[in-house]
């Protein structure tokens, strides 16, 4: 889909251009990042049933992925904020469910579009970027709609994980990640989060 990708990382870089500190990066999802998101969304949903909803879908790089690993599109939702970026998954996505709204309110977003269950959230949202009483709403809204077992795959630029401490203890979250994907621009590592057995 090369005019696709053409068009997606124009928008992106306007958006940017305009909020950089809302999209995080200044260019979307390499194909590599994507694919190991998709990877890590799959290896999540071993023996799961239910959506799997995307945040921060953006221009649809990771979206392209997980379809392409085979999520059937009936059970992937996308949440954006920005009405500019929804418009265009819209016209680029139709088969799916886009959803217009802030994925702090991701249980009432949820509930409000009878998204149910949800099996995995994948994240490209900025979290290391973000004030941390929006991360901890995020992050506290994610594992509220997840079933117990249900996972959070984020990525991250950073070296640490995308996920604050102080989130993780509260929530009584454990996270693994994968290799650091160096090919990106800029490299990025893909964490998944569950609650620990003793939540």
């Amino acid at each position: 889909m090369p005019q696709l990708a053409h068009a997606g990382t124009t928008l992106f870089l306007k958006r940017w251009l305009r909020r950089p500190f809302a999209m995080g990066a200044v260019v979307p999802s390499g194909r590599l990042l994507a694919e190991e998101m998709a990877r890590a969304t799959l290896q999540a949903l071993i023996g799961r049933s239910g959506h799997v909803v995307e945040l921060g879908a953006g221009t649809g790089e990771v979206t392209k992925a997980l379809l392409a690993a085979g999520i059937p599109a009936n059970r992937l939702a996308l949440v954006e904020r920005d009405p500019e970026l929804a418009t265009f998954l819209r016209r680029h996505f139709p088969a799916l469910r886009i959803i217009e709204g802030d994925a702090a309110r991701l249980p009432r977003l949820l509930s409000d579009h009878h998204v149910a269950p949800v099996a995995a959230v994948v994240s490209s949202l900025p979290l290391l970027s973000l004030p941390s009483d929006v991360v901890n709403g995020i992050v506290g809204g994610v594992f509220e709609a997840l079933p117990r077992g249900g996972a959070l795959v984020q990525f991250t630029y950073g070296p640490t994980p995308p996920v604050p401490r102080a989130a993780r203890e509260r929530l009584l979250l454990v996270g693994t990640h994968g290799k650091r994907i160096w090919r990106n621009v800029p490299p990025a590592v893909v964490w998944t989060f569950k609650r620990s057995a003793a939540a």
